[in-house]
């Protein structure tokens, strides 16, 4: 073989190499959640679209191919989240309110119920002791005992529309617990589906 051929042979095989280790080494590059140089660009691995930037679940910063879907994801969890946070707030506010309700009508209907209480006690007794006042006693007795009866009724209606207050304070209290329950659950799958995209 001559000097020349071997020259030329040798020259093919090592354009050969090269390419080869041109095309490995830009396949080994161009792998899921492998290290990239060049910011923003994409390509095409398997069937995704992979573009180099940050991945937004790793712990350390640093440029990757980061699937198209996981960036999707992240965006879109992003932009849940202020919705979602406002739609929290909103409901642990409305539970503190409405349970702050609850225990002060309860503490309304203990004083009013007590009243209710003491008063019919105290009315028995004075009718006890006196009989007939509600119809041969004085106008002074009788305008009194009309009072305290009216206090007793007031009072018990007062127990029966608080009760009635607090079984619609429980339902409110009830629907705002779901809400915040049903909101902290979307944001649950938000960040599950983020990390299960941007999976290293």
């Amino acid at each position: 073989m001559s000097k020349k051929l071997i020259a030329s042979v040798t020259a093919v095989l090592f354009v050969a190499a090269s390419l080869v280790t041109g095309i490995s080494s830009a396949h080994a590059a161009n792998k899921a959640n492998g290290a990239c140089a060049k910011a923003n660009t994409s390509v095409k691995i398997g069937k995704n679209t992979y573009k180099c930037t940050y991945n937004p679940t790793a712990t350390v910063k640093k440029l990757t191919w980061t699937s198209t879907i996981c960036i999707q994801a992240n965006t879109d969890l992003k932009s849940a989240l202020p919705l979602s946070n406002s739609l929290l707030t909103s409901y642990n506010g409305r539970v503190t309110s409405a349970t702050r309700q609850k225990a002060t009508n309860t503490r309304l209907i203990t004083a009013s119920q007590a009243n209710v209480d003491k008063w019919s006690k105290d009315l028995a007794a004075y009718l006890a002791a006196h009989p007939t006042a509600e119809t041969t006693g004085t106008e002074a007795e009788k305008k009194n005992i009309a009072a305290v009866k009216d206090g007793i009724a007031r009072n018990k209606q007062r127990v029966i529309d608080l009760t009635t207050a607090i079984a619609s304070l429980d339902s409110q209290i009830k629907d705002a617990q779901d809400g915040l329950a049903s909101a902290q659950a979307d944001i649950n799958t938000a960040k599950a589906t983020l990390a299960a995209a941007c999976k290293l």
